[in-house]
């Protein structure tokens, strides 16, 4: 079996399709290649899973400016054809979408070219990516119910935990005080960063001794360090 995972950027994208990969060769020693951009996390973690990585040019089209969305349409057609050259070259049995800028350009050459199409989708609300190829693909698996609705041929399977989770060693229960761990999207959650800044101090008067470990991300790490070193919080981030 040989397997397309299309699509990356962030880790929300990336991680899932990594733990699917590692499933297709656990189950069907499938032979799997990856198709990103230069820009994505997926320039680091897919080559750090052992996996090949071909990119594409493309860029933004949802929530940019309109020079950014002009440009994307311009690279669009190159990405496209980008995308089926290296479908020809690789010959996969499926194309799997997960969302982020490459899935796009690879989804749509793999349906011109009549190639089973399955689009991963962990979100509620389907990513752009996804919505432009939902009515054409050949399958979904979704996290919710209510996002199967917007695919064909979708199954409700849940989001893929991959297999390192399962290897962490049980450590002993200590009575500790009590740690609170806050964490968002791998682009920094920019809202839950500025909602958790404006509640920590509340919280830590409610609950003596509490420990909060704030996972920012790095775009917010030095604004919500800053914002959490004035309040005199005894948090980490």
């Amino acid at each position: 079996m040989k397997a397309i995972l299309a699509g990356g950027g962030t880790g929300g994208h990336v991680i899932p399709a990594i733990a699917i990969a590692q499933e297709l060769q656990r189950r069907y020693q499938a032979e799997v290649l990856f198709i990103g951009t230069a820009r994505g996390l997926e320039n680091r973690l897919v080559p750090a899973a052992g996996f090949p990585l071909e990119l594409v040019k493309v860029g933004a089209l949802n929530r940019v400016s309109l020079a950014t969305r002009v440009k994307t349409l311009f690279d669009l057609p190159p990405a496209v054809f980008s995308a089926g050259r290296l479908l020809n070259e690789f010959r996969p049995d499926v194309v799997i979408g997960v969302g982020g800028y490459a899935s796009g350009p690879a989804m749509l050459a793999a349906i011109r070219k009549r190639i089973p199409t399955l689009a991963f989708e962990p979100n509620l609300v389907p990513g752009f990516a996804n919505r432009i190829v939902a009515r054409f693909v050949s399958a979904a698996a979704v996290h919710f119910e209510e996002t199967a609705e917007r695919f064909r041929n979708a199954v409700v399977t849940g989001v893929p935990v991959r297999p390192a989770f399962f290897q962490i060693p049980r450590k002993p229960y200590v009575q500790a005080s009590p740690t609170l761990l806050v964490f968002g999207g791998s682009q920094g959650a920019r809202a839950i960063n500025q909602a958790v800044s404006q509640a920590i101090g509340p919280l830590v008067g409610r609950v003596p001794g509490l420990r909060v470990i704030h996972q920012t991300g790095e775009r917010d790490y030095f604004t919500n360090s800053l914002m959490t070193c004035r309040r005199f919080l005894p948090a980490q981030i």
